[in-house]
């Protein structure tokens, strides 16, 4: 079996698509129930289960109620001080030219076979490993290129002695752990964990019969400096296109997502203006009716032959009771049809009104796409509605991923030879 590398880039942290909530272009989605949960956790949840004690007892040690918190999840995602409300890792081993998912048969490979179970148990000791690291989603995907683990967690730092006793907090939390502090950039608390979870999964690979290389770089090569050099430079480029990945995956559900919108808007528009000219139809011959119906009266009216009264004032009139009758009957349809024509007239009304409000909504989408860099596609996807063209434009956005994916393969290639080192060793 060929020497493999490991990749433990930090992720951008995307449940959506860790939990398969849309499905990206590089997955494929018959092999998505191959996955495998190990835990999956609301961000709520596991705040309460980290920090719902101490947030109560904070608040009731206030005596001021402006003092109080509400929502520590919520304070977290608002901070200005740099904390996230969790952090994430990709543990992947191998790449897709040595470690496929699956043989040209759609079965799973025998070095895949082995990669699981070494991210498999790496996986289940996670919790055990970092006490401090609250493991609230952990998943295993099968249905991409290579297998990886997505590892987000909630860093829990405790003892404080102002505010809440129990916060989120990665260094603090790594210091808990026991790494030392940090005495620089590249000497800090989170470089020294991760050498160590790098080593723990060296381990389990020997364990496995997995030969470990780093990105095709030998460490009898290096002396201990320019291996360490390596390894930051490793993650660096790891982190980059883990960054690149998640972000093409984004851009590809949000274009599949605001296309769809934009058709449902779309149609639901059509649906209004057509309602509208049913509406504007029955208006129009409510209309004639109306007219015809004056006609109608005046030819009555003619009939009515005026009578004085003996006692003055009022003048009346006397018509035959035929007529009297046409009289009657006239008056009623037109107060019926004028009732009609008010009742449409308002549903005309709130029909421009629901106009107005979608071209709004298309506005503010179109502005939004073309905020994300989207206006190309965009403006192509408006002169046809047709399926097709959608799809034409999600292809294309699956090109653009594929291309990004290998810039970042040639990056990784381009990486500057090193030095034979003289038999030091890590």
């Amino acid at each position: 079996m060929a020497a493999k590398t490991i990749s433990f880039p930090k992720g951008r942290g995307s449940l959506a698509h860790n939990n398969r909530e849309f499905t990206a272009a590089n997955v494929c989605p018959e092999r998505t129930g191959w996955n495998r949960t190990y835990i999956r956790e609301s961000l709520p949840d596991a705040y309460e289960k980290c920090f719902g004690e101490a947030l109560r007892k904070y608040n009731a040690a206030q005596k001021r109620k402006d003092r109080q918190k509400d929502n520590y999840l919520k304070e977290i995602e608002n901070s200005g001080n740099g904390e996230k409300v969790f952090y994430e890792n990709v543990v992947q081993i191998g790449k897709k030219t040595d470690t496929a998912v699956v043989d040209e048969n759609g079965n799973l490979t025998k070095e895949v076979e082995a990669a699981i179970e070494v991210l498999e148990q790496y996986a289940l000791t996670f919790q055990e490993r970092n006490p401090n690291l609250y493991l609230f989603n952990c998943v295993l995907h099968l249905d991409e290129a290579t297998p990886h683990l997505h590892i987000d967690y909630i860093p829990v730092a405790h003892g404080y002695q102002k505010g809440m006793e129990t916060r989120n907090s990665l260094t603090k939390a790594f210091q808990q752990m026991g790494f030392a502090k940090a005495v620089s950039r590249k000497q800090n608390e989170t470089v020294a964990w991760q050498e160590r979870e790098r080593a723990y999964l060296e381990e389990l690979c020997t364990e496995h019969g997995i030969e470990i290389e780093t990105l095709g770089v030998k460490r009898e090569n290096l002396s201990l400096p320019e291996y360490k050099a390596a390894m930051r430079k490793v993650e660096t480029l790891e982190e980059q296109a883990e960054q690149i990945g998640s972000r093409n995956q984004e851009l590809e559900a949000q274009t599949e997502n605001l296309f769809q919108e934009i058709q449902k808007l779309e149609e639901k528009e059509r649906d209004s203006r057509d309602i509208l000219k049913q509406h504007t139809l029955r208006a129009s011959e409510l209309k004639l009716m109306e007219r015809e119906a004056d006609a109608e009266t005046k030819a009555v009216k003619s009939t009515a032959v005026p009578v004085s009264s003996l006692f003055g004032g009022e003048e009346y009139v006397k018509v035959k009771k035929a007529d009297w009758n046409k009289i009657v009957n006239v008056f009623h349809k037109a107060v019926q049809q004028n009732h009609l024509v008010e009742k449409y007239e308002k549903k005309i009304a709130g029909l421009e009104k629901r106009l107005d409000v979608l071209n709004g909504q298309m506005e503010k989408l179109k502005r939004f796409v073309e905020s994300r860099g989207l206006g190309e596609a965009f403006a192509e996807y408006l002169k046809s509605l047709a399926p097709k063209t959608i799809k034409q434009k999600l292809k294309e956005a699956k090109a653009e991923a594929a291309e990004q994916n290998r810039q970042r393969a040639d990056n990784i290639r381009r990486m500057p030879e090193k030095k034979k080192y003289q038999g030091q060793e890590l």
